[in-house]
Order: structure tokens, then sequence, then C-alpha cells
């Protein structure tokens, strides 16, 4: 790829707000990236800790490091969209201060990755969740590697009814398909609601190693968000929205049918008339021999699935 001096192929971002604690593990991974042709944006949102001291000692060490405080706190969303606006590359790559990545060769893969499928809207990896003292919790592997139809992959986190892509740590795409960043109508899940869009263009490039590991603790945003109950509110807007497309109406799998009626059964009493309508609509859709055969797959994966749980655990203790 042929690009100008003064647009890197990459855009390397980390949005900080007081994140002293794990920014230098975070920045370590970033510079221990194989890729040179790539810019580094560091947004600080206000913070009252030893980040600004942090940033400005690790900027004194690489020049391509380029930061500032933003004048007011602009809140999560808001820092990432000004991240955006400010970012001179190609390709997209967010690190949140709390997450690192895993691999010296993160970057070059998802960014060779778009490169070589112009088609792909986004691309992603596995992923390890760790605790506040980097051990493995959790590897998560949704996928399996390869380029895969982005409304399939639409479909499938309505299956999984949750995030499977993951957070931005995870993923890269393209500066100039982002339209106008992330939605401000959006607290907790302002991310998938942008995956959303990008999927529905084009294709999603996969590697089923994980590039990239997000970090567990008591202080983070998305933890305050989630104990805050907004998630499902956001989830059924999505699924409204989404729903509502003929596209995905055409191609919604009777698993996602199921699931997403437990969900809106589930939530039945704060969400309403809306539920109730949309409820009805896709329980007219599943078929009675669905049922048993969805719990009977439930049933076997579930211990399947608390084995390599305890199994990531096992490993990260040892580690």
């Amino acid at each position: 790829m042929s690009l100008t001096q003064s647009q890197p192929e990459v855009s390397l971002i980390v949005p900080t707000y007081n994140g002293e604690r794990f920014l230098r593990e975070c920045f370590d991974s970033i510079l221990a990236q194989n890729s040179t042709d790539v810019e580094i944006l560091v947004a600080d949102d206000g913070s009252t800790d030893r980040t600004l001291e942090i940033i400005n000692n690790y900027a004194a060490k690489d020049s391509r490091i380029r930061w500032w405080q933003n004048p007011r706190n602009l809140g999560q969303t808001e820092n990432h969209n000004a991240c955006l606006r400010a970012a001179r590359g190609e390709f997209i790559k967010f690190v949140h201060q709390d997450d690192k990545l895993l691999a010296p060769d993160a970057i070059r893969k998802l960014a060779t990755a778009l490169d070589e499928n112009p088609t792909a809207t986004l691309a992603g990896s596995a992923s390890d969740v760790i605790d506040e003292r980097s051990r493995l919790v959790e590897r998560r592997r949704p996928f399996k590697t390869g380029v895969w139809d982005g409304r399939e992959i639409v479909r499938a986190t309505f299956e999984a009814v949750g995030n499977p892509i993951g957070e931005p740590s995870v993923v890269m795409f393209r500066k100039a398909q982002a339209g106008d960043g992330f939605s401000r109508g959006y607290r907790q899940l302002w991310d998938l609601e942008m995956w959303y869009r990008l999927l529905e263009q084009g294709r999603f490039v996969y590697f089923a190693e994980p590039l990239c590991a997000f970090r567990q603790h008591s202080a983070q945003q998305s933890l305050a968000n989630h104990r805050s109950g907004i998630g499902p509110d956001e989830m059924l807007r999505l699924l409204e929205t989404y729903y509502a497309k003929p596209w995905l109406h055409e191609m919604a799998s009777q698993r996602m049918l199921i699931n997403q009626s437990r969900f809106l059964k589930k939530n039945l009493r704060p969400f309403g008339r809306r539920a109730e309508v949309l409820l009805a609509e896709m329980k007219s859709r599943i078929q009675p021999a669905s049922y048993p055969l969805f719990w009977l797959e439930r049933k076997a994966r579930h211990p399947i699935a608390k084995m390599k749980k305890a199994a990531a655990r096992k490993a990260g203790q040892r580690s």
C-alpha cells in the first residue's frame, strides 16, 4: 500500500482517564509492536492522578506519541469521537488504558487483513480476559479464523445476546467507514452499535488467536454502566432497530428467536409494551420442535464452557 508521509497507515489510539494503574502495561505493549507506520494518539479526559506524568514520560521516549488533554471532561463516547476526528491513519485501532496487545505483530496482522480484503469493514481476533494482576481468567474465541459475511456476524451476536465481537481494544476498522463516529445515544453498547453499522456494510476478518487482552477490574467504566442497568435497555433498542431491517428479519435463526424471546420475557416489566409486541412476533416464528433441540444443545454446551473457563483460570494462576 502506498501512503503519503503525512498519512500513517494506522492510528493507534489510547483514550485515558485516571488510568495510572495499568497505563504503563498498555503503553509497553503498544511500543513493542513491530509495525512502524503508525501514529499513537493519547487523549486524556481530565485525569487527576499520575496519568499525565506517565504519558509525558512515554512521549519523551517515542516521537510518534501525540497527546493532549481535553479542555473539559467529554465522557467516554465523546472522548473516543474526539480521537477519531484527530486521527490521520487509514485504519483505526483503539487500545484502552486497562488493556494491552498480546503479540508484537497484532497491529500488522489486523492492518494487513483489512488491506488484503477491501470488502472487509471490521477486523478482530480472539482475546484473553485478564484480572488486575494480568492473570488469565478466560480466553474468548467465538469465531473461527476466516473472512465472514458481516450480516451473519450481526445475527450471531443476537444469537448470543451479548457482544462476542469484543471491545474497541479487540478490533480495527477503516476511518473512512466510521461515519460520525460512535453514537452519542448509547452509554454501554456504543461500541457494539458501531460494529453493527460497520458489519452491515461489509465483511468481518477474524483471527482465532488472541491478539489483545481485555482487563476486568472493579473500577472500570463498563462495570459501572452494567450496574446501572442501562445495558438491557440499549440491547432492546439495538434489537428493535435491526430486527426491523428486512435482511435480519429474514436471516433470523431459531436460536436467535429463542434467545431473544428469553431476553425479552426476562425484561418484560421494565420494557413494557415495547417488549410484549416484539416478543409475540418472535414467538410466532419459533417452530415447536426447536425448543427441545435448543435445550439439549444448551445442556451439552454448558459443562464444556465451564471446563474451558476453569482451565483458563488455572493457566492464569500459573502465569
